[in-house]
């Protein structure tokens, strides 16, 4: 009788954990698509500050008018939510000099993929791109053809960042 109730509770674990994942994807499927949400401000560099789905055409677009801050973000993120106001006042401050966007790694997964992001919040400074590559600005000011050597991991200082600004910003002739 007890290999009966193990085989029991075996087949009635696996039904109802094969039902929570079919209610998991059926919920995945049912939400509505997460809209777009671009916020434009004016500036000489066209769109200065764009939230939602982010492309490699979108940076490559901006890249022609001058530097890039992106930012990868989840909205279930406490550390995203204390970084957003500080990304916000840099994007007033740098307003028509570098574009802002602000990615959720749920809505740019390829971007997030090519972009290398471990964790977030991860911002990510990219000065200029020549010859088919990026030339991304480190903490330091510090220019690298290395996306892992000059990304911004976890909750980062105005301070840090606009080092990198300013030498993103030189770099271009701003």
């Amino acid at each position: 009788m007890t290999a009966n109730r193990r085989t029991t509770v075996l087949i009635v674990s696996a039904v109802v954990f094969t039902m929570l994942l079919g209610g998991i994807a059926f919920a995945q499927q049912a939400a509505p698509a997460p809209q777009a949400m671009e916020t434009t401000t004016p500036g000489t560099s066209g769109i200065a500050v764009k939230s939602g789905p982010v492309t490699m055409a979108d940076i490559d677009n901006a890249l022609a008018s001058g530097p890039v801050f992106i930012e990868f973000e989840s909205k279930t993120c406490t550390y995203c939510k204390e970084q957003r106001p500080i990304s916000d006042a840099l994007a007033a401050d740098y307003q028509g000099k570098v574009t802002f966007f602000f990615a959720d790694v749920a809505e740019s997964r390829d971007l997030a993929k090519y972009f290398q992001v471990s964790g977030v919040p991860q911002i990510n400074v990219i000065a200029q791109k020549a010859d088919g590559g990026y030339t991304y600005v480190g903490k330091d000011g510090s220019t690298s053809s290395s996306i892992a050597g000059s990304k911004f991991l976890g909750l980062t200082q105005s301070d840090t960042l606009k080092t990198a600004l300013d030498a993103a910003v030189r770099m271009r002739g701003q």
